[in-house]
């Protein structure tokens, strides 16, 4: 079955019913009590090995000393002329949302990771200040819109940019000189740190880091709900797909028409959980470059595809300094797979852009 995440009306059937009234007999009686079972009591999760500790962004056992560590969402290209990218695989949560035209771009939120190239890297946007501000993380960029700038400034992000940084904290990578130089800029896990010891940065990891809740052993929250191949369409030429894998329980990632590839490792791009978040894109009013506004402070509806189901949900962002929070239908706070996940921020309706491979050194 293929289930496909599309901008369609959801028909909600009320089930009605009659009031059942209590019946008083004329003669009561009164019943011997059974003793209630005692409850079983839950198992308690397996301690983590000497020297580690779970991850609050994957469930996962990362080393100890990460664990305690700020994260760093860094902005990287999405687009065929990025591909294949670096360090994608020792990411632990990722954002695609849409740029430009039919681009998207990726935020992925590293925290234990030892990656010698990651990027390519580009230049960021207003909204994805919210999600390194989600993590309490690092910003990792090249550029920026005027906007972009002024977001991170307003939330107190701290931000390593390649345009202050660029030939020390990033290098260009003059094997794809031929695609364009804002394809070109990378870093890695040491420059990373190195930069971060330099400014004096802050790295301890804030107490709000993650925001889901872990299986303790993998889970198909609705088995009856099949999600097996997804298709999550971003714009009409634009579509990111993910397949399941039952037998390691992961989602492998498509895009323009292939897989998308990790350049350090030479694997597939594969996830335990896909979320989409469903809200409200559109276009800056007289922006001559085409830069979108996206809603991230506010509430919508969503989706969870884990463990080859899919089930609705909702999230929640009450003002721009507070992170975003995620429930099931239920209204609980989200339970996810162990391993990492996949965010793919879509419009709530259609938004049709013809190729476009425009982009701004920024």
């Amino acid at each position: 079955m293929i289930f496909m995440v599309a901008w369609f009306a959801f028909l909600i059937t009320a089930c009605g019913g009659g009031v059942q009234a209590d019946v008083f007999p004329e003669e009561v009686t009164t019943p011997t009590p059974t003793p209630e079972p005692t409850p079983t009591p839950e198992p308690e999760p397996p301690s983590p090995p000497p020297g580690y500790a779970i991850s609050r962004l994957t469930g996962l056992y990362i080393r100890e000393e990460a664990a305690e560590r700020r994260p760093f969402a860094v902005v990287v290209n999405n687009e065929t002329r990025a591909m294949p990218q670096a360090g994608l695989m020792q990411g632990d949560i990722f954002y695609e949302v849409l740029a430009e035209g039919a681009i998207t771009r990726v935020i992925a939120i590293f925290q234990d990771f030892d990656a010698e190239m990651i990027g390519p890297v580009r230049s960021t946007r207003h909204y994805f200040a919210y999600f390194a501000q989600d993590h309490g993380a690092v910003m990792v960029h090249h550029g920026g819109s005027p906007a972009g700038y002024t977001n991170i400034r307003n939330l107190g992000i701290p931000n390593v940019d390649g345009m202050r940084y660029d030939g020390t904290v990033f290098w260009r990578y003059t094997e794809r000189r031929y695609r364009g130089s804002e394809h070109t800029s990378f870093t890695s896990t040491e420059r990373l740190m190195d930069i971060a010891e330099q400014l004096n940065l802050d790295m301890t990891a804030p107490e709000d880091l993650g925001f889901f809740e872990f299986y303790e052993e993998p889970t198909a929250p609705q088995p009856e709900n099949v999600a097996h191949i997804v298709n999550i369409p971003f714009t009409g030429a634009n579509v990111s797909v993910f397949e399941y894998n039952p037998e390691d329980n992961l989602y492998y990632k498509y895009i323009f028409g292939g897989p998308q590839m990790d350049y350090n490792t030479g694997e597939q791009f594969a996830v335990a959980n896909v979320i989409v978040q469903i809200t409200n894109i559109s276009h800056i009013p007289g922006d001559a470059e085409g830069r979108r506004n996206v809603q991230i402070v506010g509430s919508g509806r969503g989706y969870l595809v884990t463990g080859g189901t899919y089930s609705e949900i909702s999230w929640e962002r009450d003002s721009a300094a507070t992170p975003t929070r995620w429930y099931d239908a239920e209204g609980n706070p989200l339970t996810v797979n162990r391993g990492r996940t996949w965010i793919s921020v879509i419009n709530n309706q259609p938004v049709f852009e013809g190729p476009d491979d425009g982009e701004y050194e920024e």
